[in-house]
């Protein structure tokens, strides 16, 4: 757990060292990741750097809310906590509009309880994970100091694959 945590700060401050020039966001997003065997709802938070002209780098945390599961596992409560790295090309479709791919790191931790709040025998607790973001985005600009943002990605770790739909907003930061 101790070595998933370095490489996650490592991740946050690797973005945080471009911060020296170019334009900031910070942000807010509503999140629903979802697969054949669960789905739950979430919330985040984000910082957007821009690195150069049309590539900007994204660290981002997400909290994926309890759900209960159910299926072939009994009654298992989860939830989810991932952080992100994301680049993005930005391509401009006008003054306003943007769509830019998504890729990077991910670091995924998950936990589940059975009904009673014990471990259960199908799942040992919990889950630390390293995978991959791939997917693809969307933003509108409605003035100098707010844009509104759609991403659509798919999120690849060991034994968990999925993918997630977040909604934003991010506010221009100096």
């Amino acid at each position: 757990m101790k070595k998933y945590l370095a490489i996650l700060m490592m991740m946050l401050v690797s973005t945080a060292t471009f911060a020296e020039e170019g334009d900031k966001w910070l942000g807010v997003n509503l999140n629903y990741g979802f697969s054949s065997e669960y789905k739950n709802f979430g919330i985040g938070g984000k910082f957007q750097y821009e690195i150069k002209q049309n590539l900007r780098l994204e660290a981002a945390a997400n909290y994926f809310f309890s759900r209960s599961v159910g299926g072939e596992y009994g009654d298992l409560r989860t939830w989810m906590l991932d952080a992100n790295v994301n680049a993005h090309y930005l391509i401009h479709l006008s003054e306003k509009l943007r769509v830019y791919p998504i890729l990077g790191p991910s670091f995924l931790f998950a936990k589940a309880s059975d009904k009673d709040g014990g471990v259960t025998d199908h799942f040992t607790g919990s889950r630390v994970r390293l995978g991959v973001n791939i997917g693809a985005g969307i933003e509108y600009q409605l003035n100098d100091q707010l844009k509104l943002n759609a991403d659509f990605k798919y999120q690849y770790h060991k034994d968990f694959d999925r993918p997630v739909i977040a909604v934003g907003v991010c506010y221009f930061w100096q």
